[in-house]
């Protein structure tokens, strides 16, 4: 599902207490490899919101935040209430808000693998999600995990935000279990568990560190199988839609069974190459083609993309790599791959592919997933 813009709605960043599993460090300082401060990532996957506040536990939190972050178009908060957590965060954000029946997002700073699809898939369901009555959205985990702190909330839960304040219950899970709050499935929206990933210790944080973008990129490589008119280039095009905004980035390499024309009659590069060129090559500031008259192998090509997160291969239904195929009962209801690794079947067809995973035709989500989980990260 591709999201909506998030013009028009309003984001909030809980910084936390006093980082005591962390030994005191303020987990919104903390860096990637990069350099990068969790914070940073943050604003980055809000940007588009038109207004980010951040929640401090205090004035001297707040003083630091300001000081390292003054350049940036944020808000501060003040807890307006002491030692609840996360509610009490929660509390003072919304109460800026309580003139306004509004959605809000509202994350905590411990969770550095936010992205602005995650938001806006939320974003684009609030609308109904408001005439259905609904308090908050957040969601669940392909395990079943519920994540509070990433979700839409509205200031019609104030009243029950200070009752639970009154009798010193802090924990948002019983928030959610008191409120109107619609669960949303992150592995319907495309998005992977670790995405959610929370930092709390600093043996996570050295884990995700190794393990954060800095580090070197594990392709997901994927071939799209089918006989002709099956729907692999539509399907592909939807696929790299939701790639892209995901923030990542997708090569598409297309094997030809027979033979092709690598240009078009009328260019130069087309007269060379009838001229007797062996290769012919065009390039400009911003792309450039080679042509060349010679055998290539797939594993050649897939070296070349080497910056891609994700490289898609129409094709080599015979290849032992990772396929799906794609099956559409108008034209075949039975599989043409062969080899190994055919991880799921995409189709309409109600039958039974042997017990292979079935994968609906009209939403790429699952596959989306399974690039995403499949050592990629969000």
């Amino acid at each position: 599902m591709i999201h909506q813009s998030l013009k028009c709605h309003k984001a909030a960043i809980l910084l936390g207490g006093h980082s005591s599993r962390m030994g005191g460090q303020p987990k919104f300082l903390l860096k990637d490899g990069k350099g990068q401060s969790y914070l940073k990532r943050q604003i980055k996957a809000l940007e588009k919101a038109d207004r980010i506040y951040l929640s401090a536990a205090d004035a001297a939190q707040l003083a630091l935040i300001q000081n390292v972050y003054k350049d940036k178009d944020c808000y501060g908060l003040i807890d307006v209430v002491k030692d609840c957590g996360p509610l009490g965060g929660l509390y003072t954000v919304l109460q800026q808000l309580k003139d306004e029946d509004e959605w809000i997002f509202v994350t905590a700073c411990d969770v550095p693998e936010l992205t602005e699809s995650m938001v806006g898939s939320l974003i684009q369901m609030s609308e109904d999600a408001y005439e259905q009555g609904y308090d908050c959205m957040v969601y669940q985990d392909s395990r079943g995990r519920i994540h509070p702190l990433c979700g839409l909330y509205r200031p019609s839960l104030l009243p029950v935000i200070q009752q639970m304040l009154r009798y010193k219950d802090y924990k948002m899970m019983h928030l959610l279990i008191r409120s109107r709050c619609l669960i949303v499935s992150s592995a319907e929206m495309g998005i992977p568990d670790t995405c959610f990933v929370n930092i709390n210790t600093p043996e996570a944080y050295e884990r995700w560190k190794n393990t954060s973008l800095n580090m070197p990129k594990e392709q997901k490589i994927l071939c799209i199988c089918g006989i002709k008119n099956s729907g692999k280039t539509t399907y592909i095009e939807k696929l790299l839609k939701e790639i892209k905004s995901h923030g990542k980035s997708a090569a598409v390499i297309k094997h030809d069974g027979h033979d092709f024309e690598g240009d078009r009659p009328g260019t130069d590069t087309y007269r060379y190459h009838q001229a007797g060129a062996a290769a012919t090559a065009i390039f400009s500031k911003n792309r450039y083609m080679i042509n060349a008259d010679e055998e290539i192998d797939l594993q050649q090509l897939i070296n070349g993309f080497s910056d891609a997160d994700v490289i898609l291969v129409e094709g080599m239904k015979q290849s032992e790599l990772p396929k799906i195929e794609i099956v559409r009962e108008k034209i075949s209801r039975t599989l043409s791959c062969c080899g190994k690794n055919l991880i799921a079947v995409v189709t309409d067809c109600e039958a039974d592919f042997d017990g292979i995973e079935k994968w609906p035709l009209e939403d790429c989500s699952r596959c989306l997933n399974y690039l995403l989980q499949g050592g990629l990260r969000c």
